[in-house]
């Protein structure tokens, strides 16, 4: 029997509410949160920034935006090594501060896999079942 693959949780580092950390990137994603999702989309290479971009315009209505960049920024967060689901909750009252946060998670982990501080693949810890008992 083949061994389980069980991976813990990687969280993010960054706080919802921590815009005063890069005011100039929370300023842009509040002025134009589906350019800023875009970006950040391009930032981790989880997608291209015209098209999302492009795709988030077009779903500018209340909640069907929110869910689409849940979707884009849970697959950013992947590409950069981070297992934490992005809460249902926070990204129907605050889309915009969940962006910023996610924004600012990439650019800490992508900056620290440059300077060799950190990896980008989650941990990954094998689990093998135990042998069948007999009689």
């Amino acid at each position: 029997m083949a061994g389980l693959v069980h991976t813990s949780p990687v969280p993010m580092t960054q706080t919802t509410f921590g815009c005063f950390e890069d005011v100039g990137d929370c300023v842009y994603g509040a002025c134009c949160g589906a350019c800023h999702l875009g970006s950040v989309a391009q930032k981790s290479q989880s997608g291209d920034c015209c098209t999302t971009c492009l795709v988030g315009t077009c779903l500018s209505f209340p909640l069907i935006y929110n869910m689409y960049a849940k979707g884009v920024l849970q697959s950013a967060l992947q590409r950069v090594g981070v297992t934490q689901e992005i809460g249902l909750f926070e990204c129907l009252c605050c889309i915009g501060c969940v962006q910023c946060q996610v924004s600012r998670e990439i650019m800490n982990r992508q900056s620290q896999m440059a300077t060799g501080g950190g990896t980008a693949a989650p941990q990954v810890v094998v689990v093998h079942a135990p042998k069948p008992q007999t009689m």
